[in-house]
């Protein structure tokens, strides 16, 4: 990037410009990994360590600065615990450690930060994981929006094998989760107060018992939970990582028809918008129905779908078979169409 560039918050909303910001940065470190482990260059949802011949430490760093803080089924806390846990998850890897920076704002109640921090701190023991260290700044008024929060999870990979954004293989099938795009259309909901015939909640939760006993069977190559930029942007980033075209059919894609309503009254894309708690995997072909069940049967994946297919056309592209039967490119977004959202 140029040197006068103007960040703008399209730089961190997960997208193509960010891509090149996160680009010219890290190109400023020299030190990227720990003895070829996936470190700074692979930009996956976190890095690997190994630490023994039989152990494999997982490391994923995070912000949060979510608005509102607290919004329909969920809070800053518990998206800050499940956005870490989900990352290590990502790669294959148990959480079961995690640490928290907290700034807060001058002027903020106690009754506030405290039940932040409860959220963050029930959210990690139901999933095991221990609140090992941390740091807290308040700074003066008007330098932070209430509250934000900055956490490290670590975890140890329990998967036989890597898994990876850019281990996409030709003929993986394509599983997502649940519906797209809940978490960002619930917030951009309830900040343009639009009124719902029902209310659309965050699906902010953590995946580690629907998609870590999978993960240990050794049939996910790839996995990433689709947050800022949304599915289109962890879809082209599998595609373009592992040099593969994406094929998705268009009606196998779960819609929900609150998120389509908000993205057709405010003129948004669905696969732009984040999703805290649905995960996108890519599975060899001859295990996906079997594991579809399997998450299927999880509270968390009852609308999961196999939406697609890894295949040697198209590489590095992500391309929808529309349900009239022509084709249409999915295009990496220029980032979140709503900030703050994560």
């Amino acid at each position: 990037m140029k040197p006068d560039t103007i960040i703008e918050l399209n730089h961190g909303a997960g997208g193509s410009l960010m891509d090149t910001f996160l680009s010219s940065l890290i190109n400023i470190y020299k030190n990227k990994s720990v003895d070829g482990g996936i470190g700074a260059d692979e930009q996956d949802d976190g890095a690997t360590i190994q630490i023994s011949k039989d152990s494999i430490l997982i490391v994923s760093s995070d912000s949060h600065t979510v608005d509102p803080i607290f919004f329909p089924g969920g809070d800053l806390g518990m998206l800050a615990a499940t956005g870490t846990i989900n990352d290590v998850v990502m790669m294959g890897g148990k959480p079961i450690a995690i640490t928290c920076a907290v700034l807060i704002e001058e002027g903020t109640l106690y009754s506030t930060v405290e039940k932040v921090i409860s959220s963050f701190a029930r959210t990690c023991e139901q999933n095991d994981v221990a609140v090992i260290a941390g740091d807290t700044k308040v700074l003066p008024k008007g330098q932070v929006d209430i509250m934000y929060l900055s956490t490290t999870g670590i975890g140890i990979r329990t998967s036989p094998n890597v898994i990876a954004d850019n281990n996409v293989q030709i003929g993986d099938k394509i599983i997502i989760t649940g519906h797209p795009g809940k978490h960002g259309a619930a917030l951009v909901a309830g900040r343009e107060g639009i009124n719902l015939t029902t209310d659309l909640k965050s699906d902010v939760a953590p995946l580690v018992s629907m998609l870590l006993p999978i993960a240990e069977t050794g049939v996910i190559h790839a996995m990433k939970d689709p947050t800022r930029g949304g599915l289109g942007s962890a879809l082209n980033e599998c595609s373009s990582k592992s040099n593969v075209g994406l094929l998705l059919e268009e009606e196998a894609i779960p819609v929900n028809p609150e998120v389509n309503g908000v993205c057709e009254l405010l003129g948004m894309d669905m696969f732009s918008l984040s999703s805290e708690g649905m995960a996108v995997l890519a599975v060899v072909p001859d295990k996906a129905e079997e594991v579809l069940e399997t998450i299927q049967k999880h509270p968390l994946g009852i609308n999961a779908r196999i939406i697609g297919e890894a295949i040697d056309k198209y590489q590095g592209k992500v391309v929808i078979h529309t349900s009239v039967g022509g084709h249409r490119l999915l295009r990496k977004p220029l980032g979140e169409p709503i900030p703050r959202v994560c």
